[in-house]
């Protein structure tokens, strides 16, 4: 009997993917990764969108894609040893000392010798190694110029235009903006204070003249915080501008100003006087405290002149006139029957005067001892109907 042993007809079919390549090129492998690095890109994953498949062949390790080939990272023409990468076009490397700068330049590395600043050190920042520039500098690190304390300042390194300006004081590393007044009375002049119209209130609290308040460029008051830190980071001069409503102008200048910090509630410290004003009005405040209608340090327990006066100032306590006169007799005038400081206290026949000078009062104020006053009288009423003031500072 025979026996058949032969395999019914069996077909085998096998499917190939399509996405499989027969090879890959040298230094690649067949991975279902869509993005690969590039010489000329090295720190940014980037899509391969001219393969149309999901799979593809893409560079082993640390291998990176330069045209059509994968090459080792040391190889890419912007490769930087001290680094141990591959630099981006136009990026660059600095060594830890700070002493050499690697560019990629067209592709090319760029090689060159770097040095700081005396005013830089080398550092790293937000993952940045180069020279900054030192505090109170500003610059690239390899040249560091001085960052302006003052008006002055400006007008030394060439500026000669009036305007508003940054400027950087002793403790405010972000700068300030002031108006700088170059154009006249030698120029390089600080601007705190200016009074032109009756559009800016001035009659606040300690946080607004603290701060400061208004526009730069027309009615403000700078900030006793600012004024402080300027007046002691160097000895300057004060200069006070002054017309009245006869367009008659005078100005004052003081040898010295200076004030101290708010613990010692803004006390002013002022030198000689000179100028035209006739009388120094404004000595009477030398070594008193600022005031404002919410923290009274004048001195006086009986009222406040910060208030009464509707105004802030190196405000005081003394009597005036002696017993002798009459209270009557005793009031200052200015016009009609306004006096321009005098008060009485309880009890008392004498004048309590609050101040010689008070340029921060109401701008034409209608109310007794309310309005802008510099007594002196070489400008009308005494200076108590001032239609100008600035005050501004400028290093001796």
């Amino acid at each position: 009997m025979k026996t058949d042993y032969s395999m019914p007809h069996v077909i085998f079919v096998v499917t190939v993917p399509e996405t499989i390549p027969e090879w890959c090129p040298a230094n690649e492998i067949f991975s279902d990764e869509t993005c690969e690095r590039t010489c000329d890109d090295p720190d940014t994953c980037i899509s391969a969108t001219s393969r149309t498949k999901s799979e593809q062949c893409v560079c082993v390790g640390d291998y990176l894609r330069q045209q059509e080939q994968c090459i080792p990272l040391n190889q890419c023409n912007c490769f930087v040893a001290d680094k141990g990468g591959v630099l981006m076009e136009g990026h660059f490397y600095i060594n830890s000392r700070c002493t050499r700068k690697s560019t990629c330049r067209n592709n090319r590395l760029v090689d060159e010798s770097y040095q700081c600043s005396s005013h830089a050190t080398c550092a790293t920042k937000s993952g940045v190694r180069k020279c900054y520039c030192n505090t109170n500098y500003q610059g690239d690190g390899v040249t560091c110029t001085s960052l302006p304390k003052d008006c002055h300042e400006l007008y030394v390194s060439g500026t000669r235009s009036d305007g508003v300006y940054t400027i950087y004081p002793d403790g405010w590393p972000s700068g300030i903006q002031v108006y700088c007044e170059m154009g006249s009375n030698g120029g390089g002049w600080t601007v705190f204070q200016r009074r032109s119209s009756a559009y800016v209130d001035f009659y606040r609290g300690w946080s607004d003249y603290k701060n400061g308040f208004g526009n730069k460029n027309h009615d403000h008051w700078l900030g006793n915080k600012y004024i402080h830190s300027m007046t002691n980071q160097k000895t300057y001069q004060l200069r006070i501008d002054l017309r009245d409503s006869g367009s008659s102008s005078k100005y004052a200048v003081y040898s010295t100003f200076r004030i101290n910090n708010e613990a010692d509630k803004y006390r002013l410290s002022v030198g000689s006087h000179s100028g035209n004003t006739g009388n120094d009005a404004m000595s009477h405040s030398n070594n008193k405290q600022f005031s404002t209608k919410d923290w009274d340090n004048d001195g006086w327990s009986s009222y406040d002149c910060a208030e009464r006066h509707r105004g802030a100032w190196w405000f005081y306590s003394s009597y005036d006139c002696g017993r002798e006169y009459s209270a009557s007799q005793c009031r200052c005038y200015c016009h009609g029957n306004r006096d321009y400081c005098a008060y009485f206290p309880d009890g008392s026949d004498d004048c309590a005067i609050c101040a010689h000078s008070h340029l921060n009062g109401d701008y034409d104020g209608s109310t007794r001892g309310t309005y802008m006053l510099w007594y002196s009288y070489s400008l009308n009423y005494y200076g108590c109907s001032l239609q100008y003031t600035d005050m501004k500072i400028r290093p001796v």
